[in-house]
């Protein structure tokens, strides 16, 4: 679901078209395109430790920091604000921001994904935020694109780091008995049969025929 939503800082409010309805997420994501359309600064954030996974198919991914900002919706006549906790990626996306269940928590909002609608409470009532098919279809679309783009970067990136570690192992030689090592038992050439008892002569062992007798 794919919904409108304005951002706004000190000094600064933004409207993004590409706010993208997550309730499968547990966090609230801000991409650094976004951070700095709004004219927020690295130094502004504040750390994070936060890793999580998803967003890239089989790939985990670090913030670069968190930082509150206040987000609305609705109209002037009938809005409802609210200050979001956003951990702010590095990552090439199709979307503006990625609001997850802690957004929809505090919102108290109710999405219907089939509808591509959002109802929240609000002073005078019932807000209500419908989205676009064409849109969130095109969004999807992209973001698809881009997540099976940086797989296939990432796969490459282990398989060029496999081939740099076959490269450095040693040749292995020709012939196998240059890998016996040196001192290690080798079989005499010359070998005679010793029988162990007169009355069974089957029975006998092999032992070097320059071997002294005793």
């Amino acid at each position: 679901m794919v919904l409108d939503s304005t951002f706004s800082i000190e000094r600064r409010a933004c409207r993004f078209s590409r706010v993208m309805i997550d309730g499968g997420s547990n966090i609230n994501i801000l991409y650094r395109d976004t951070m700095e359309k709004l004219g927020i600064k690295k130094k502004q954030l504040q750390p994070s430790w936060t890793v999580f996974h998803g967003i890239v198919p089989g790939l985990s991914c670090s913030p670069i920091g968190k930082i509150k900002i206040d987000v609305l919706f609705g109209d002037k006549t009938h809005f409802r604000r609210e200050p979001i906790w956003f951990e702010v990626v590095d990552l090439d996306n199709p979307y503006h921001v990625l609001l997850g269940r802690p957004a929809l928590a505090k919102f108290m909002a109710v999405p219907h994904y089939a509808y591509l609608k959002m109802k929240i409470p609000g002073p005078k009532g019932i807000i209500t935020i419908v989205g676009e098919y064409k849109k969130s279809v095109m969004c999807a679309a992209a973001s698809s694109r881009l997540a099976e783009s940086l797989v296939i970067a990432e796969e490459k990136r282990l398989l060029d780091r496999v081939v740099a570690m076959a490269s450095k192992q040693p040749d292995m030689p020709s012939d196998p008995k240059e890998t016996e090592p040196e001192g290690s038992f080798q079989p005499a050439k010359e070998t005679k049969e010793i029988t162990l008892h007169l009355a069974h002569p089957e029975k006998y062992a092999v032992m070097g025929a320059n071997l002294d007798r005793k």
